[in-house]
């Protein structure tokens, strides 16, 4: 066993997590009337800083999700292994603690490419070419590559592009994860990393708690959304990043689920709501919730996302 691995295996040791680490952590609510699982994008780091830092990126994140009780499925970008300089051994160590702590991992696409402006072909090329290390890993652990989510959330130019490209991703085992509860959680992720740089404690703590304001705001807009459209609260899908905000405030944002009354469940239990089975006929540049591609296959207007403050923006720099 590696170096990295012990080390986190040590951390959760000393959180008397052992080797089941995501059925330990705090109690769910009794009787949860809504249901929510997490997931993360752009593994092993949505910005990635060296190699050090992602290591480090990856104990804190999957001990904290662990330590939370998530049954989280986490999708990566196989390129950003590449382009930390790691071959496929130690690119496959630095997503096994995933997998060692009872997590999923799905396939991201290698390049992150956004499908409205990419050719189906490339597409197609690019899922392959993200699982080169990622399936063997799986197969190591026993467990499966079934996942799959679109970069930018954007599922193609036109519908024969969509429906080619879903068809491939069947062919090849991949079952698509989708989005109900999107957000741009970046903008906050971006200042709190600036912010964590300079070890700024003040201005990490200010944009954590603004990150959480922001979250709920977010959950309450896609709440009152799915009651206009679906007429009733589905299982919802959230997504996050695998980010430094998330790896020391994850505690607090699965602590307001669990107010707002959620159990937290993983992907394939939530999709088994029948809401995902629905049409999906939007096309478009954006990326977006299913929710607003479900209004939109029914000819309703989804209402706008909470945006980031300014304040928080320009701490981010953007």
């Amino acid at each position: 066993m590696g170096g990295f691995l012990r080390n986190l295996l040590g951390f959760m040791t000393v959180l008397g997590l052992g080797g089941l680490a995501w059925s330990a952590g705090p109690a769910p609510v009794a009787d949860p009337v809504r249901q929510v699982a997490f997931t993360f994008d752009d593994l092993p780091a949505a910005r990635p800083r060296g190699l050090e830092n992602t290591q480090a990126l990856t104990t804190a994140l999957v001990g904290r999700i662990a330590a939370e009780g998530i049954p989280a499925v986490g999708f990566v970008n196989e390129g950003k292994l590449a382009d930390l300089g790691l071959d496929a051994a130690a690119g496959a160590a630095l997503l096994e603690p995933w997998l060692a702590a009872g997590l999923e991992l799905g396939n991201h696409t290698r390049s992150h490419r956004w499908f409205w402006k990419t050719p189906l072909d490339s597409m197609q090329l690019d899922v392959l070419a993200g699982e080169r290390i990622l399936r063997g890993l799986c197969q190591r652990h026993g467990r499966p590559l079934h996942w799959f989510r679109h970069p930018y959330l954007n599922t193609g130019p036109d519908s024969a592009s969509k429906a080619a490209f879903e068809g491939f991703l069947a062919e090849h085992g991949f079952r698509v994860a989708p989005v109900t509860l999107d957000n741009d959680e970046y903008v906050h992720a971006r200042a709190y990393d600036l912010a964590r740089e300079r070890r700024d404690s003040a201005a990490m703590d200010s944009i954590a708690a603004d990150y959480l304001r922001y979250m709920e705001g977010v959950v309450v807009h896609f709440e009152e959304q799915a009651r206009r459209t679906l007429g009733r609260e589905p299982a919802q899908v959230l997504l996050l990043h695998a980010n430094w905000l998330n790896a020391e405030r994850l505690g607090p944002l699965a602590g307001m689920f669990r107010r707002r009354g959620y159990g937290i469940i993983g992907l394939d239990e939530a999709l088994k709501d029948s809401a995902y089975a629905l049409p999906d006929t939007y096309i478009g540049k954006r990326g977006m919730s299913w929710l607003e591609r479900w209004a939109l296959s029914r000819g309703q207007e989804p209402g706008e996302m909470p945006e980031a403050p300014d304040w928080v923006r320009a701490a981010a720099g953007l």
